[in-house]
Parts: structure tokens; sequence; C-alpha cells
């Protein structure tokens, strides 16, 4: 049987995923329907609402359902998730789906059924798991792969014998256990069982030696940049990498990105997004930043005849950054810092450094000395969400890993802001951009944007 690729797979999946949900929409409603309206209409309150009035709504259900499942990850290949896992997701969308389409009810001044809505949502969620059940059937019927992955363990301590164990008791039939890589010096040949095969040094030969599908970096005591390096080293793009740690615990949220040996595991992606999501991605920046700028200019006008009038430097710093595939950019923002400051000084660690002016002080806790950005995005030099544009020198001393955070453009607001911003050191920065290159995806970018705003509210690490 000649398998797929991983990535194809995980792509056939989310398109059969995504067009069961849609099928399962009309039909659930339908089936509603009838249950309301004919098999259960002499044991509910009188109904003389008519169908006419509830189609046109079935469109705005279908995006709030899909941003619903694609906010709980129900789009997303897990591998070692379980059905409890996924029930658990499962229900979590449909109470945020019943709370949204409540509030779109109340908003369009409609008087839609309360009993059609609370029965459509208690049908949706076993015709949904079914129709989930139908649709990684198909998916593994058109692009089927193997059944036991090859898995390789990186690590030697008790972390690692209990992803061992974990492995071995998923249901149905247990990946393949190629062997185990050891971190750091040990007189181990065996680890649960399983034999030690390498040393860390040569793990890229022994990827592709045993053909291995994924790697689990199961040593906490790793240095995560070394961990990166060689993610980065690997050239098989289908080589899936899982992170047992507690980096980006609380990315997002999210603590239990695959349900295995109780353990935050987190997937480390591909990085390679689609032309689709390209010219998606794009038409987000244009459209959004675009509108924000129309809403912000009367703001930033006055802010730049405020510093103009001051006299305290041009009213609009700029200074050259680092964008996408090393390309130097001019990037703008309103002046915060005396005029005699240089220019690649260290950034402001506190809001009591002298460099920093009067308004420069309201303009950095605000975070609105960022508004000019708004013109390098529509320019292209930049997105609404990605990696920091760095200034060339730094740049220049990356290592061939932190390299890849020129894959993409550099962003007003990403990782780095919404898990702490100024506060984190600067290899964990970098850790955190290398995460969002390697996962990037729409429903990503929205929830950092969202929690940029919030963030924006607290003025936390806003210096």
């Amino acid at each position: 049987m000649k398998l797929a690729p991983v990535r194809r797979v995980d792509r056939v999946l989310m398109i059969l995923l995504i067009a069961a949900d849609i099928i399962t929409i009309p039909f659930v409603f339908m089936l509603t329907w009838v249950l309301r309206t004919e098999i259960f209409a002499g044991m509910l309150p009188e109904f003389h609402q008519q169908l006419v009035l509830y189609l046109p709504i079935l469109p705005v259900v279908a995006v709030i359902w899909i941003f619903s499942f694609a906010r709980s990850d129900l789009y997303l290949p897990k591998r070692h998730l379980g059905s409890m896992g996924e029930l658990q997701q499962l229900l979590k969308a449909f109470v945020f789906l019943l709370v949204a389409l409540m509030a779109v009810s109340y908003m369009v001044r409609m008087e839609y059924s309360r009993v059609m809505l609370f029965m459509f949502i208690g049908i949706s969620i076993p015709v949904t798991a079914v129709s989930r059940y139908l649709a990684r059937k198909i998916a593994h019927a058109i692009a089927p792969v193997r059944e036991t992955p090859k898995i390789l363990v990186v690590g030697t301590g008790e972390v690692a014998s209990r992803v061992i164990t974990a492995l071995r008791r998923l249901p149905g039939k247990a990946p393949e256990l190629v062997g185990v890589v050891s971190s750091s010096s040990t007189e181990k040949e065996l680890l649960e069982g399983v034999e030690i095969v390498s040393s860390l040094d040569g793990i890229i030969e022994t990827i592709s030696r045993l053909n291995v599908d994924e790697v689990f970096f199961a040593a906490p005591e790793l240095d995560r940049s070394r961990i990166l390096e060689i993610i980065s080293l690997v050239k098989d793009r289908e080589v899936h990498f899982r992170l047992v740690t507690d980096l980006f615990e609380i990315a997002l949220g999210v603590t239990d990105v695959d349900d295995l040996a109780k353990l935050p595991i987190v997937e480390i992606g591909y990085g390679e997004p689609g032309v689709m999501h390209r010219i998606t991605k794009r038409s987000m920046d244009v459209s959004i930043s675009f509108v924000l700028f129309l809403i912000f200019f009367p703001l930033m006008s006055v802010i730049f005849l405020f510093q103009l009038v001051r006299k305290n430097g041009s009213p609009i710093f700029s200074q050259k950054r680092v964008g996408l595939r090393g390309k130097e950019f001019t990037l703008y923002k309103f002046r915060t810092m005396k005029p005699d400051s240089d220019e690649y000084e260290v950034a402001p660690i506190s809001m009591n450094d002298s460099r920093i002016t009067g308004i420069g002080r309201l303009l950095r806790r605000t975070s609105l000395d960022e508004l000019p950005q708004l013109i390098n995005i529509l320019r292209g030099d930049m997105s609404l969400v990605g990696p920091r544009p760095e200034m060339p020198f730094i740049v220049d001393k990356y290592t061939s890993w932190q390299r890849h955070r020129l894959d993409v453009k550099p962003g007003l607001t990403g990782m780095w802001q919404i898990m702490g911003r100024k506060e984190l050191p600067l290899h964990d920065n970098l850790g955190y951009d290398y995460y969002y290159i390697r996962n990037q995806s729409l429903m990503l970018d929205f929830t950092i944007l969202l929690r940029t705003i919030a963030i924006i509210f607290k003025g936390r690490g806003a210096y």
C-alpha cells in the first residue's frame, strides 16, 4: 500500500472534517425542524414560526460553527488525543456555539425559538461525533498512512520513561518505538526495553537511517536552543516533532495539546503554510490595518502635532529593521525617546529610563507609539502578526535556527508580546517566535490579536 506524506493526510483530514460539518448543519437543522413541528409537536408549547424565517440564518450558523470548532482545535490532527479528549473539545465548542447563537439572536432582534436552538445543539453532538468518525475513515482511505508510525524518543530520564509507557498504552495498534536518543552521558543500553540507538550528536543521521515519523523530546533538562537547532537541521519536512516542556505550556491557554501521559506535549508544526493561507493572511492584513488606520488617523494626527509643537525631534522615529528573507526596510514609530539617544542602543527595560520623554512614557504604556507601523503593514513590509522585526546588527549574530525567524514577515504583534513582552529574556522570545513560525494558522493569528488587545489595556510588559 502506498503511504501518503503525513502533511497530505493532515490536509485531507482537515478538508473532510470541515466538509462533514458543513453537511451536518443543514441535516441537523432539518431533523430538528421535523422533530419540533411533527413528532414532538403535541408535547411542546405551540410553535407558529415558518421555515423561511430560519433558512437565511444557516450560513451564519455555519460560520460561527466552523469558528467555534477551529477555536477548540477540532480541525487540527491530533494522533494521541483519544475519544474522551475529542468529546471534551466537542462539548466546549458546542457551548461556545450555543452562547454565540443566542447572542446573535439578541443582536438582530429576532425571536428564534429557544427550544429549537437547544434541540439543534443536542442533536448536533451525536451526529457530529458520527460524521467526524466517518470523515476520518474516508481520509484514511483516500490518503493511507503507516498505521504504526516509527517513533524516536529523546531522553533517558523519568519523563522519557513515562512517554514510552504511555505510547504503548495507546488504543489500537501501538506505534513502533525504534529507539531512544540519549540527551546526556549514560551507561544504559535500554530504556523501558527500547534500545538507546545514539547520542544527541547523532540524532540527525539516526532520524534519516531509521526512517522516523515522529520525534518526542522528553528531556526537560535539554536546552531549548539545542532542540530548535535540531529541528531546523532535519531536512525531511514530514517528520513530526513533539516537545514535552513547560516552555509553551501556557501559550494561548493550551496545556493539553496531546493527551498523552498527562504531560504538556506540544507539537512543533511545519512552518510552510499553503498559498491560500498566504493570500488570506495578506488580505486580512490589508483590510484590518486600513480600517485601523482610518479609525486612529485623528488620534495619530493629534500625537504628531503635539510632538511637532514640543520640538523634541522628529515626531516620527524611523529605523532600519530586517524583514522577510533578510530584506531590510524602514520601520516607523512615534518618537518616545530623546533626540540625542542612540537609535541602536538597548531598548528601555523600565519606564524610569531617563531617555524616555514625558509623552513617550504614555505612548509606550498604551502602545500608541506602534500605530505608524500600520503604514509598514499596508506597504507589505510587515504583517499584523509575526515575529518582531529585529535590527540588522542583531540578525548578523543569529545562529542557523534563529535565522528561520526571517522565513515569515515580521509582525506588529506576536507570541513574544502576548506571553510576556519585554519581561521575557531574548532566548525565550526567539523560542516563541520559532513556535509561531512552525505552527502558523489564521486562528492562531486571530487569537494573538485578541490577547494583544487585552494586554494593551493591562499595560503589562510595555516599556
